[in-house]
């Protein structure tokens, strides 16, 4: 029994030492190979993980593209600002309609020369069909911006109006058709007969013989005679038998010379 035990002992030594001896021999080569085992799955873990890893890049190139989609709508944002900029075009057709009405001043300039023409149209018709209202000479011309030396009245004075000197009686004839309008008989001007005709044009005649031969209201002809020259106004009486001779337009006293004939 003994042996037997020391034998399984000696079996088991045996067996001891030569695991040693196979692990001191066999042992570097093991650990190479575990290092090698090791790396290897190492290395195969680690390119899993960056499989797993790269899979969010390309979730996030996704995300990108959707990126992409939200910068098409500033672009379609842009391209409505460009549409907006039609805006500024209509501004430019209002401008336009604004500067129609500088296009109508030139129609009232043209407006107003012909209300001009039309004016002057009607005074040289007054001039042209005026007649001399009594036969006979100048005296005193008209003088509204300066003096004339009144006989009767011994000063210097302006003088609205002309003088035509005739014969005591010498007819006093309407230079127009028109309206007698007054009839008066005064000691300044003696009787005076104011006719009115067309365009606010008036005639008068002072220093007249009789106002018998017409009256107020009385519609007269070209040359139609009206009274004849006088003695009656005491301003002229120093200065013989004439007729005083105005036309008022426009509620003015202007030159007479103006609108009588200039060859009588």
């Amino acid at each position: 029994m003994s042996y037997n035990n020391n034998h399984n002992n000696d079996d088991k030594k045996k067996s001891k030492r030569s695991l040693y001896q196979f692990l001191d021999k066999e042992g570097f080569y093991i650990i190479l190979f575990l290092c090698v085992c090791i790396v290897a799955v190492t290395a195969i873990w680690v390119s899993n993980q960056d499989s797993i890893i790269g899979e969010k890049p390309s979730d996030q190139v996704e995300d990108n593209s959707t990126d992409v989609t939200l910068v098409d709508k500033p672009s379609s944002e842009e391209e409505e600002t460009s549409e907006t900029i039609v805006i500024p075009q209509k501004d430019k057709t209002e401008t336009t309609k604004e500067s129609e009405p500088t296009k109508e001043t030139p129609k009232k300039e043209e407006n107003d020369d012909i209300k001009q023409e039309k004016e002057t149209v009607s005074e040289t018709k007054s001039f042209h069909a005026m007649i001399m209202p009594v036969v006979g000479q100048y005296g005193l011309t008209y003088a509204d911006d300066k003096l004339v030396y009144h006989k009767t009245l011994e000063q210097w004075s302006t003088h609205r109006g002309i003088d035509i000197h005739a014969d005591e009686g010498a007819p006093v004839r309407a230079a127009l058709d028109g309206e007698v309008v007054e009839v008066t008989n005064d000691t300044v001007m003696g009787i005076t007969i104011t006719i009115e005709h067309e365009d606010e044009l008036l005639t008068r005649y002072s220093n007249l013989s009789t106002d018998a031969m017409v009256k107020i209201g009385n519609q007269v002809k070209k040359g139609q005679i009206i009274s004849g020259v006088g003695k009656t106004a005491s301003i002229k009486a120093d200065e013989g038998t004439l007729l005083h001779f105005q036309v008022i337009r426009d509620g003015k006293i202007v030159d007479p010379m103006a609108y009588l004939p200039k060859n009588n």
